[in-house]
Parts: C-alpha cells; structure tokens; sequence
C-alpha cells in the first residue's frame, strides 16, 4: 500500500494519537540537537500486507525511550506498527544519565517497558541481571528481513557469551574517531588540511602550528581521554597493526594493562600537548564546545558530531572532517560503542515486542535516525552509505570502510562491571591528564585500583 513519508515534523504534531501526549512533543521538539537539511526518509515500512484496517486489540506495547533525538525513530516507527496491527504503542521517556539505574529498579518492582532502551555500559550487566530477554530462537525463526545487511562486528560487539540479545541502536565506530578542522583558522596560517592516511604525528605537527596561545586557540582537542572506551580509541591507534599492544583492557576483560612502556608515550604525548597549551585540560573548557566557538582548530569526536557541529557553528566558518590518524606504526584505533534496543524479559507481549523491535532494526530506521533524528545510523550498511545519509554528512560514507573491515570491541570486563571500572578509570587518569600526577608514580595505581573492580564476581 503506498504510503505518504512520515518526516519528523508531521510525527510531532501526530504524538498525542500514538501514546506520547503533548508533553512529549514539546520535550522532542525542544531537545534535539540542529542538524543540516536533509529530505524526509522514505515512510517507515509497512508491517502487513493487507490494505484493510488493523482488526481492534486491546494489546499495548510500552517503549522505553531517551528524550529528545533518540525519541524521533522509535515514535515515528511505532506510529506505522499502531497503524498497521492495531496495537497501541506506548513512548516512555527516560532522562538518559537515568536509563540505567531506573531499568534496574523496574526490573525489581515489575514495572519496565515492554522494550527497553540501553547503552555498552550497562548491557551486559543488566542482561546477566535477567532483565532482557535473549533473542537467539526469534532470530533463527523470524530474523528482519534485512538482518544480513548489519555489520558483523556490530552483531558480535552486542554479543554476551555468543547469546544475541539486543538490536543496534547508534552506533560508534569510535568516540573519538572523527576529526573535525577549522578550514578557514588553517588556510589563514597556510597549514594543510589533513589528508586520508594521516598518521598521528602528522595531527602533533599540524595542531602545534595552528595554536595560538594569545589568541585563546588550542590545536587539538579530544571529546574524551579519561573514558574507558574513548581512550581505548585513541590508545589502539598505537603498536603494531597485527598485535592488541594498545589495548588497555585485554581481550577477554579479566585485566586492565596499563602501566607499559607503550601507554607511557601515549601518557608523554599528551601531557606534552597539554602543559604546552596545544590541547586544553578541564579549566579551559567552555558551555557549548570550544571548536564551534571557533577556539580550537582541530577536534575529535563522533562520526554524527560533525553534523551537530556544521548546524551550531552556522556558516560563521568552514569545516571538515577527517578519520582519526593511524599512529606511529599505522594501526589504525577504533572501538565500537553505542544503543541498542532490548525486550524486556518480563513482558507479556514478547510477539508484538519483536515485530516492533524489528522495525527498529531496519536500514530504513537507520536513515530516519539520520534523517530525521539527527542521530547516528544504527548497524546497517546500507544507511551508512545512503546518498542522502551523506549529504548530510560524507563522514558516515568513509567511516563505512572501518564498519566493513570491522571494528574492535568494546572495552568490556569480563565480570560486566563497566560502570564501576570507568568510573575508578576516569577518576585516576584523569589525575595524569591534569598534570596531578605523573605516569610513572600513578600507573601501578591506574592498574591496581582497575583491576580490585574486575576481580569482583559477575553479578546476578
């Protein structure tokens, strides 16, 4: 049945008849983040075959979402599945920092969602937990038809003990895999724009040059060297291609090492850069970003940063972006991270959860995101490489050859305790970073503290 495309505008001003109600219009349309025009994705597919009106069913399927951007896909999504089967659907908003701990204590009290909404930190945990629901049998008997399209190592990174249970929401090849440049602050200086195989050394010279401390300019920035899985991006750029030197977090997540000869120079690298005025430390931070306010000239982030960046920065000057330089030796660093979308294990419509889960899991999802939730795709190829995805930013098109050769996982523990390990993480490294104290005297430290976390039993 040919349909009208649904654009985020007219998904707006139809919330109320789908479950969100006026209030959760006003929140989505005041919480997403601007983004480059972009035309409306193609309508959300059809879940039937049949021109008729869905039979009447007293069926309701509740969906956990985040406020804002990453609430357009879901609604936009769960409007065609109401429309289509009859079954009321439901978005539930949750401030994202509280994601976590409120699918925990509705896990206890009975009172989650029928889908839920999740993040690497805290997936496996809540999966050892048992608040969602594997997925392994629904996959070999009713897998989305587009299934094959999603990059293998997204599948595998989402993977506990081999067990599937979630679908991708955004994901990040890595935090800090996009390197963002000011054209105009570099060709007033007459430096070169980076260029495809850049090598970390390339990045110091180039980001020494275009600092000017008297102006208030740095040459580089990171949008984070303290978490566990940004600095596992920058640090696997390090060592040999063909070993796992740079991982800070070993492959199986039983230890953390980081008190090595290799993590030394990256420590000596930029603390240099930091006591030399080149990168900024936390006192030089300011609200909304230093490269959109034109104070930085070279910045990583995510790959869907430089959208939001082109959109706040509004013409006032050039930019561009290129993929985080190889080190030293030509490794090039990646590290997945990103959302995904869960059943909850305690639903009782697992059916209807699934037929809609799987909508979610689409490329024609992955394109709204883009599209229309100003996000990130999902795991699907063919949104990464959508022409429109792309004109709305080229650099989903070349982070598409990392997704394809695959990308390296998540700094995992073992015993799924991420959030405690980051936080001991952050807390001591960043100690390092700020100049409090040295590699040499804190490393052991880094690894001892780390490590009493990952030691402690998986929970249940």
């Amino acid at each position: 049945m040919q349909r009208n495309p649904i654009t985020r505008r007219s998904f707006l001003k139809g919330l109320a008849t789908v479950g969100v109600g006026a209030a959760g219009a006003q929140i989505l349309a005041a919480c997403a983040p601007p983004a480059a025009p972009a035309a409306a994705p193609a309508a959300a597919p059809s879940t039937t075959e049949s021109t008729a009106a869905p039979a009447a069913t007293d069926v309701s399927i509740r969906v956990q979402v985040a406020p804002g951007s990453q609430a357009v896909m879901p609604g936009i999504f769960g409007a065609r599945y109401q429309a289509d089967t009859g079954v009321e659907v439901v978005m539930e908003e949750v401030i994202y920092g509280e994601i976590e701990t409120k699918t925990q204590t509705g896990y206890i009290s009975d009172t989650n969602p029928d889908l839920l909404y999740g993040h690497h930190r805290w997936l496996f945990i809540n999966f050892l937990k048992g608040i969602y629901m594997e997925i392994d049998e629904m996959l070999a008997a009713d897998a989305p038809a587009d299934w094959d399209d999603v990059y293998p190592s997204v599948i595998a990174g989402n993977q506990l003990d081999g067990k599937n249970f979630s679908i991708p929401g955004v994901v990040h090849p890595g935090g800090n895999i996009a390197i963002m440049y000011n054209k105009d602050m570099l060709a007033a200086k007459g430096l070169p724009e980076p260029q495809a195989g850049w090598t970390m050394n390339d990045w110091e010279e180039l980001a020494r040059a275009a600092t000017d401390t008297t102006a208030g300019v740095f040459g580089m920035s990171f949008a984070s060297l303290d978490a566990l899985h940004y600095y596992s991006n920058v640090a696997r750029s390090f060592g040999a291609p063909d070993t796992t030197d740079g991982w800070v977090m070993n492959a199986d997540g039983s230890a953390l090492t980081y008190n090595t000869d290799l993590h030394r120079d990256i420590a000596a690298r930029f603390v240099k850069l930091m006591d030399d005025k080149v990168h900024p430390r936390k006192v030089d931070a300011i609200d909304g970003g230093l490269f959109v306010a034109g104070l930085c000239a070279t910045s990583a982030n995510i790959v869907g940063e430089v959208a939001w960046s082109l959109a706040t920065i509004d013409g006032k000057f050039e930019i561009d972006a290129a993929l985080l330089p190889v080190g030293p030796e030509g490794r090039q660093g990646t590290c997945y991270s990103g959302n995904m979308h869960m059943i909850n294990s305690k639903t009782a419509h697992p059916e209807e959860a699934w037929d809609l889960m799987k909508l979610f899991s689409s490329g024609e999802a992955g394109v709204s995101m883009v599209l229309d939730g100003d996000l990130q795709p999902n795991g699907h190829k063919s949104a990464w490489t959508d022409v429109k995805v792309n004109e709305v930013n080229h650099m989903f098109g070349v982070t598409d050859a990392l997704l394809t050769a695959g990308i390296e996982p998540f700094p995992m523990p073992k015993n799924t305790r991420f959030t405690e390990a980051n936080t001991v993480f952050q807390n001591e490294i960043g100690l390092i970073w700020e100049g409090n104290e040295t590699f040499d005297n804190h490393a052991a430290t880094v690894e001892e503290r780390v490590n009493a976390v990952l030691q402690l039993e998986r929970p249940t």
